[in-house]
């Protein structure tokens, strides 16, 4: 476990020590600011719960309470940074191939939970009856999820760029959502498999960069009406 930058990791634990009072944080409060500060300034950074328990030596239920305990009082998650996280869990997620459920691995509470009252938001709900860490929402509640997240600009260029490759019914309106939804299918289809990897090179782009996930979109939708 390392320290990079010891400066300023003891710099933000006597301002954090000194809003608080002197002598008044217990042993918990300052386990949670440790831990905040060993993410923020140490090589726990970006490491998996099982990673962090061998490095700090605890069990990984203390490790994911003292994450959401420093997430709850240090953290900082603006709407970008949570657009960014769900971007980058879409990059790994698998998609079953009967099209009925989408499955995440959120091992962060606080994403876990800002995501799922996203969900709510916009009037879905996330599974996570089997396992805590594993979320499981229905495909049309991941499309959804992905039209909030894209910007406006973003959505426009999609449908623009894909709306003559996109093989659609009579009377059928192209929209983002059709889209999306006949990508995941031809994605499926060409799959064979169980699960389908969507692949870091078409989501971890986010917001600002698409070209990927549209040229990805278009060599689909041209594979399935071949």
């Amino acid at each position: 476990m390392k320290v990079f930058n010891k400066e300023e990791f003891a710099e933000e634990f006597i301002e954090q020590y000194a809003k608080r009072g002197f002598g008044s944080m217990n042993k918990n409060d300052f386990e949670v600011l440790i831990f905040h500060l060993l993410r923020r300034y140490g090589d726990l950074k970006d490491k998996t719960n099982f990673e962090m328990s061998l490095d700090l030596q605890l069990p990984e239920t203390k490790v994911r309470r003292l994450a959401y305990e420093s997430d709850l009082k240090y953290g900082q998650m603006t709407e970008a940074a949570i657009k960014e996280a769900f971007f980058a869990i879409v990059a790994k997620s698998k998609l079953r191939v009967d099209l009925s459920k989408v499955e995440f691995v959120i091992e962060n509470k606080f994403i876990r939970s800002t995501i799922g009252a996203q969900l709510k938001n916009l009037g879905h709900y996330a599974d996570s009856s089997f396992n805590s860490e594993i979320v499981r929402i229905h495909i049309e509640s991941f499309v959804d999820l992905l039209e909030h997240y894209y910007s406006q600009p973003s959505i426009a260029r999609i449908v623009k760029e894909c709306e003559h490759a996109v093989k659609v019914e009579k009377d059928e309106t192209i929209t983002f959502k059709l889209i999306l939804r006949k990508f995941l299918e031809g994605l499926a289809t060409q799959s064979g498999k169980k699960v389908v990897d969507l692949g870091t090179t078409y989501f971890t782009g986010g917001v600002e960069n698409i070209g990927p996930l549209v040229e990805k979109l278009k060599a689909v939708f041209g594979k399935v009406q071949a």
